[in-house]
């Protein structure tokens, strides 16, 4: 997606994210110095954005349109928590392995520990494992 940047802040986000070096504090400590090969600050307000930036290319790129009553699936994402809402268990599954494969190609890992899905029918709710 193109979000004409201008190269200049391009340029300038890059500086800000390569050779960073971090110290994390444990109890009163801090550790020693080691240097962050990859990701964003925990806790910049620069983070969020570039994290939104990312995940609005994903979910443009999932190709989801209109709403439950019009398709089959739909997405809603919020922070970094993301709904998917299907009518068939199937297009859960391939909708939640498009999500994982876009994801991967811009270096994001859907994490299966908090993965969980709710299945809605007439009489009962379910709360499962994927």
């Amino acid at each position: 997606m193109n979000f004409e940047v201008p190269d200049k802040l391009i340029r300038l986000i890059a500086l800000n994210l390569t050779h960073t070096r971090a110290r994390v504090k444990v109890n009163r400590d801090l550790t020693e110095e080691f240097i962050v090969k990859c990701g964003v600050k925990q806790g910049d307000p620069l983070s969020a954005t570039l994290f939104n930036l990312v995940i609005d290319t994903i979910l443009k790129q999932m190709e989801i349109r209109g709403n439950i009553t019009t398709c089959l699936k739909q997405c809603t994402a919020y922070a970094d928590d993301t709904l998917l809402t299907t009518r068939t268990k199937q297009s859960l599954l391939d909708t939640f392995q498009k999500l994982k494969e876009i994801s991967a190609q811009y270096g994001l890992i859907v994490n299966g520990q908090k993965t969980k899905y709710l299945r809605c029918m007439r009489k009962n709710y379910k709360l499962e494992e994927l």
